[in-house]
């Protein structure tokens, strides 16, 4: 019955991280074990990884901030399922998006990309990462990636949201740059907007 069990754990799981995430809650601490208990009773059950890492990675109150047992549980995955291209995205997301270790990120997007019938675009994140590590660009192209590879309702609106606030830090960056070059050239800041637009 270990796959019973397994469906019954990952469940408790589910609702553990759900009623502490609607407190606000900032500790998980039976978060982890919860996953551990499910994944060596099925370690074939791929939403526990993918889900559970969702669930570790993120700081509170969205996550349990502990992106190293994120690691951890996603490796025992990939070494339980190593066919699984999705467990090496899910490895690659956490390193480059928590942990901001980029080289890492790097190889695990490599490898997940040689795996037959993984994502076109692993082989895309894998090479941008060496010109683009830490840029808006690829933290773009990432979320991309993670909406379109989901079906899941909550990871896609996450995936949303988080693009568009790439898009808003770009759209200040801009206009802080526009008010920079209009204060050199003139001598003044700019009254508003209508004055940077007319100005060019």
């Amino acid at each position: 019955y270990d796959g019973l069990l397994a469906d019954i754990y990952w469940t408790r799981a589910v609702q553990y991280f759900g009623s502490r995430h609607s407190e606000h809650a900032r500790s998980y601490q039976s978060l982890y074990p919860l996953l551990e208990i499910t994944t060596t009773l099925d370690p074939k059950l791929l939403v526990a990884y993918q889900f559970g890492a969702n669930f570790l990675s993120p700081p509170p109150p969205h996550g349990a901030g502990v992106p190293e047992k994120a690691v951890q549980l996603v490796q025992y995955g990939i070494e339980k399922n190593p066919t699984a291209w999705k467990l090496y995205y899910d490895l690659g997301f956490i390193y480059y998006m928590e942990l901001k270790e980029y080289e890492k990120a790097a190889e695990a997007f490599q490898k997940g990309s040689t795996i037959e019938g993984a994502h076109p675009f692993m082989k895309v994140l894998a090479a941008q990462m060496a010109q683009h590590a830490g840029d808006a660009q690829m933290a773009r192209a990432i979320w991309t990636t993670t909406y379109e590879t989901s079906q899941d309702k909550q990871i896609r609106a996450n995936a949303i949201a988080h693009l568009r606030a790439l898009k808003v830090e770009e759209d200040v960056t801009r206009i802080q740059d526009a008010v920079t070059a209009y204060g050199r050239s003139t001598g003044n800041l700019p009254a508003g907007m209508h004055t940077l637009i007319a100005a060019g």
